[in-house]
């Protein structure tokens, strides 16, 4: 391996790590952004909705999503691409479950933002209270399955990868599969959504899974991943 190869390849990681760290961040954001109160009465709901701040929160939650998405196709493709081609089926299932988890993201933050859109920038009244609780339980019910259930799946499959081939340090691929695990359990209780926490805690695993990179995958991984030496000819 060239210098050049050598550095650009130690780049991407230093790349991946911080886009790692960002994505939790940001996903943090995201959903922290707009705090709709549980439970509410109609007119509790109604002068929660009725706030400016709290119309423009969704907005912002919008804009968080899409740098969430963005920098979660970063990690996904970087941690893709050490792991090599030696697992394609689940490589191939990784690289699914990351888009649809973008996906639903971006929709999930759509129904947040959707209504301070339709008051702040096409200056339509605020809907009914029937409509809000609508958009209200219709996102919460996305983000605590479809979106932390690819979330979950995709994790799992990032860690079978970096189990098989070795590409990252093996706690790593333990914590994935371990975290997708417990996040998957949630899904299913219909309680996913309190699992963001997981999903941040994850992204700052692999970011310094990443940031080290295969020296601290062990010896055996050490010598998969380090260049052969040139032969010396009499």
């Amino acid at each position: 391996m060239s210098d050049s190869t050598h550095a650009g390849s130690t780049t991407a990681a230093r790349i991946a790590a911080v886009a790692s760290v960002l994505f939790g961040v940001s996903f943090f954001l995201t959903v922290a952004s707009v705090n709709v109160p549980h439970r509410a009465s109609d007119a509790q709901l109604l002068e929660w909705w009725g706030t400016e701040a709290n119309v423009t929160s969704g907005m912002f939650s919008l804009l968080f999503a899409a740098c969430t998405a963005v920098l979660f196709s970063v990690v996904t493709n970087h941690v893709l691409l050490v792991a090599g081609d030696g697992a394609r089926h689940w490589a191939a299932f990784a690289r699914s479950m990351s888009g649809a988890f973008t996906a639903t993201l971006l929709v999930s933050a759509a129904l947040r933002g959707v209504v301070g859109h339709l008051v702040k920038v096409e200056g339509e009244p605020l809907p009914g209270i029937d409509v809000l609780r609508y958009t209200t339980a219709l996102n919460y019910t996305v983000l605590s399955t479809v979106v932390m259930g690819t979330f979950a799946l995709t994790a799992i499959a990032l860690g079978v990868l970096v189990l098989r081939s070795g590409g990252l340090a093996r706690w790593q691929g333990i914590v994935g599969v371990v975290l997708g695990a417990v996040v998957i359990v949630a899904v299913a209780g219909l309680v996913g959504a309190f699992t963001v926490p997981i999903a941040i805690g994850w992204s700052l695993c692999t970011a310094v899974a990443i940031w080290r990179g295969p020296r601290d995958a062990g010896p055996e991984v050490r010598s998969v991943a380090a260049p052969p030496a040139a032969e010396v000819t009499a």
